[in-house]
């Protein structure tokens, strides 16, 4: 048994000094660079290609087993621009030989890459320079198919680690012949300490990048602390810093910088992904927060809060060379934050607890996107008070108008309201509440308005708590499914000061009066001559305790009076309004011709009817007023206007809306109150007559009647 044992240790120590010397002996004997050739034969044979090796090969095996080579190209496809496909200017590894061979341990020094290049690119006809190449059919098996049974696993080492990898000067270029794209990512440059598993490592990475369609340039540099666990499928990245740098179309002249800060973390065999102290920086805008994935390998979805802090969004634009819009306020868009929790998937979006701020704005509510393919809106948001006259554009100087008809325009057609082919598609369905609104100059608090989109059809319901004093509410519904866009209006106005409104509205207050206003609309067309053609409805209104102010009616009859009677025309210091208690009509508005025939107005001295017409489209009034005076003793007119108590006097009111004529007809005053006056001596005569000659003849009763058939003669 001894002699036995003693055999078998010396054979053994026979193999160890083999392996030892042939390990030593072998780099000796054997040159690397003899093979050259036949390397090249096999890469040809495999691939297709041509494998040209410039440069030495370096290979030693003992202590560590080390391979060098220098100066590899490879060729391009035949067709393709260039002649390298890739090529390697310097590449090394090395790996320690003895704790391979008796612990299992791969133990591998610093892997050096230098000046790797790579050339991809698809032709007109859409082929690409690599389908030419074997790959896979070695094996005879599809690339990526699974390993048989029992081979997985075969090597079974306990453990690797790498001193380093260190890749300078590398490059990856795209060619898309067929669309004409043109990308590319050099100065790639890759270090890392010493990797092994479930330990960290330190990265620096950093390339430049860039694109023909469209042109632009980049920078990017990111450095890490990197964790990979085999075992639990994992990979962390902490103390992440991600710097990017950008410029070219489309972006500001100065390009976009952004940084980005965060802690992440992703685990393969759970599915989730989890990035924590997340900081994103471009000049003065910060944004920060914290994501979770989950089953991000098979039904991703995302959940997490975000903040933006307050920062000076134009001061932010301008930082960027992008031009802040022109607004009718200059010290608007200098305040800007939100923060928000989310939810997110491939199909939806949610934001919940969302809290915004622009300037003295404040926003609150909750938003949603469902199915991003096609998309519907949902929104449910809360607004503080809001001037939307300061961030419209300031108003400029328009030039007079030219001569022609008004509303006609000259130089080009108008451009349609309304944007049809959004609409079409548009599906949304929320609802504003609003504390305090401020558009066009008109005022309004408390306000609701629900909107609701789908199918072409847009609805907007709107209820306005304190409007002028005065309440509003309607609807409106937009539809745009046909040819020509179709307008519905509803509206009810109660109680509302109109003299404030038009104030603000138009600048001056021409009709002052608290008043209700009813309006049933319809319309079609694209622009806002075609609705004004196309509107049809009907209009009431009734106010109370005010006056029309622009012309005095009462002033305007006293002076035709005192001309027609050769009086000189006094001079009186009051207001060129006419006062009215009660003000009411309706009018019926077709193919955009406003025909108001029912026209009423009382005042302490005055009843009034009117009639007319007022065309939209051509913005003028044809118009005729019938002012009767009932009394004169007081209010507007006074006693000068005796004797035209109970005269009709018509008025024609005429010419563009915005600065009419009026014209008293002198005429008809003139035969009314002639009239009058014979027919009140006429009716004198016969009351003197028939008292003096009938008196003891007919009884009394035959008297009057006598009296009234003579009277109804004149």
């Amino acid at each position: 048994m001894g002699k036995i044992l003693k055999v078998l240790g010396w054979l053994v120590g026979m193999v160890v000094i083999l392996v030892i010397a042939a390990i030593i002996l072998i780099p000796m004997f054997v040159d690397p660079n003899d093979h050259k050739d036949r390397i090249v034969a096999e890469v040809k044979r495999a691939t297709g290609r041509d494998l040209t090796i410039s440069g030495d090969i370096g290979l030693s095996v003992f202590p560590r087993l080390a391979l060098e080579l220098n100066g590899l190209t490879l060729s391009n496809a035949p067709g393709f621009n260039g002649s390298e496909f890739a090529s390697v200017k310097h590449a090394s590894v090395r790996v320690n030989l003895l704790p391979l061979l008796f612990k299992q341990l791969l133990e591998v020094d610093t892997v050096q890459v230098d000046g790797a290049r790579l050339n991809l690119a698809k032709s007109k006809n859409g082929t690409t320079n690599w389908e030419d190449m074997a790959g896979g059919k070695a094996t005879g098996k599809k690339p990526g198919s699974a390993p048989e049974a029992g081979k997985s696993g075969d090597m079974n080492l306990l453990a690797f680690t790498i001193g380093g990898l260190n890749i300078n000067q590398a490059s990856v270029a795209w060619d898309d012949q067929s669309t004409g794209e043109r990308y590319y990512v050099d100065n790639i440059q890759l270090e890392t300490g010493e990797v092994a598993p479930g330990e960290p490592v330190d990265l620096k990475f950093s390339l430049s990048a860039g694109s023909q369609k469209p042109a632009m340039d980049g920078k990017l540099s990111m450095t890490t602390q990197l964790v990979v666990n085999p075992d639990s499928q994992s990979v962390g990245m902490d103390d992440l810093d991600l710097d990017v740098e950008v410029k070219g179309e489309g972006l500001p002249e100065k390009g976009v910088v952004v940084s980005l800060q965060s802690d992440l973390s992703l685990n393969m065999s759970s599915g989730t992904l989890d990035i924590q102290d997340l900081s994103l920086e471009s000049g003065n805008l910060k944004l920060t927060g914290r994501l979770e994935g989950l089953d991000i390998q098979n039904n991703p979805s995302m959940k997490g809060e975000l903040r933006l802090a307050e920062f000076n969004l134009r001061e932010w634009m301008e930082q960027f060379g992008m031009p802040a819009p022109d607004t009718a306020d200059e010290t608007v868009l200098e305040k800007l934050q939100f923060s928000t929790s989310f939810v997110a998937n491939p199909e939806q979006l949610q934001l919940n607890d969302l809290v915004a701020t622009l300037d003295q704005t404040n926003l609150r509510g909750k938003f949603e996107i469902v199915d991003f393919a096609d998309p519907t809106y949902l929104f449910n948001l809360d607004v503080n008070s809001i001037n939307l006259d300061r961030y419209l554009p300031p108003p400029s100087e328009q030039a007079s108008p030219p001569a022609g008809r008004p509303g006609k325009q000259k130089g080009g057609e108008e451009q349609p309201l309304f944007p049809t082919e959004m609409l079409r598609k548009l599906k949304l369905n929320g609802t504003i509440r609003i504390d305090n609104l401020t558009v066009n100059n008109l005022h309004s608090e408390a306000i609701l308005v629900k909107l609701r989109s789908r199918d072409g059809k847009l609805s907007v319901d709107h209820e306005i708590g304190r409007f002028y004093d005065g309440l509003l509410k309607g609807d409106m519904e937009l539809d745009v499914k046909g040819a020509k866009p179709r307008l519905k209006l509803n509206q009810s106005i109660s109680r509302i000061l109109s003299g404030p409104l038009l104030k603000d509205l138009t600048g001056e207050d021409t009709l002052l009066g608290s008043g209700d206003l009813e309006m049933a609309l319809t319309s079609q067309g694209e622009t806002i001559s075609q609705l004004k053609r196309g509107l049809n409805g009907d209009v009431s209104f009734d106010f109370r305790d005010g006056a029309v102010k622009g012309f005095n009616l009462a002033k305007m009859i006293r002076d035709t009076k005192a001309r027609l009677s050769g009086e000189p025309i006094p001079v009186l210091n009051e207001p060129e309004q006419t006062d009215f208690s009660e003000l009411t009509g309706v009018a019926k508005i077709v193919n955009g011709v406003v025909n108001n025939q029912r026209l009423h107005a009382k005042s302490p001295y005055i009843r009034l009817e009117g009639s007319g017409k007022a065309y939209l489209l051509e913005e003028r009034l044809k118009y005729t007023i019938r002012p009767v005076i009932v009394n004169t003793s007081t209010g507007q007119g006074g006693k000068t206007l005796e004797d035209l108590k109970g005269i009709p006097i018509p008025v024609k009111i005429k010419g563009n809306w915005n600065d009419p004529e009026f014209s008293v007809q002198l005429s008809k005053i003139l035969e009314e109150q002639q009239k009058a006056k014979l027919k009140k001596k006429f009716d004198d005569k016969i009351d003197e007559k028939v008292s003096e000659e009938l008196e003891e003849k007919l009884p009394e009763e035959l008297q009057d009647q006598l009296k009234d058939k003579l009277k109804n003669l004149l």
